[in-house]
């Protein structure tokens, strides 16, 4: 089903120090995460897919070379994912309906969640609709166009967390036990790996 109204972040500039090196190249069946994430995005049929990049650009931007995907270079990318947000949130067409942030290391992710979750959104457009694990409220999330003036004002470390606790009653949340898993040690990387 096409998303056509739907613009995807997919926000890829951090240099993973805990883990050591840029988890968006680490390979999961056979591709780069980045490469994945984009490739998950798709699968909404989207307007655009935008990947933020900052350290390690020009490798990430090699691995999506023959995606349809627009590539925008964070200088300050060492600041944080909240500066990454707000770069990709400033350049999301004008005709969006809504905006999708994605992190390429949720690997666990497949289709389905995402189109619940743009289901979900597309019923409910004037909402924010995120994932749901373990208790906690996390990406994927998906916020309607009112809120793109804060996404660009983010600068934290803590991407755009603060806007969903911020609006509990403007907020759908979606059980997504998929989206509860990260990479930021070499045992989370273990478990990716096998």
């Amino acid at each position: 089903m096409s998303h056509s109204a739907l613009s995807v972040l997919i926000p890829a500039a951090g240099a993973s120090n805990r883990l050591g090196q840029p988890k968006q190249l680490l390979e999961h069946k056979g591709k780069p995460l980045i490469q994945n994430a984009v490739n998950l995005a798709q699968s909404l049929s989207p307007r655009e897919i935008i990947v933020v990049t900052g350290a390690a650009a020009t490798r990430v931007e090699a691995a999506l070379e023959q995606l349809p995907v627009r590539c925008i270079h964070n200088p300050d990318w060492s600041t944080g994912m909240g500066g990454s947000i707000a770069l990709g949130a400033g350049a999301v067409s004008p005709d969006s309906s809504g905006l999708l942030i994605l992190l390429c290391d949720q690997w666990r992710i497949q289709s389905a969640d995402l189109l619940k979750l743009a289901d979900t959104w597309q019923a409910s457009p004037g909402h924010i609709v995120c994932a749901q694990a373990e208790g906690h409220l996390m990406p994927p999330v998906i916020f309607p166009p009112v809120f793109f003036d804060e996404l660009r004002q983010l600068r934290e470390d803590r991407g755009a967390r603060k806007l969903l606790k911020k609006n509990p009653d403007q907020l759908y949340s979606i059980q997504m036990d998929n989206a509860y898993s990260d990479l930021d040690t070499p045992a989370q990387l273990q478990d990716l790996e096998q």
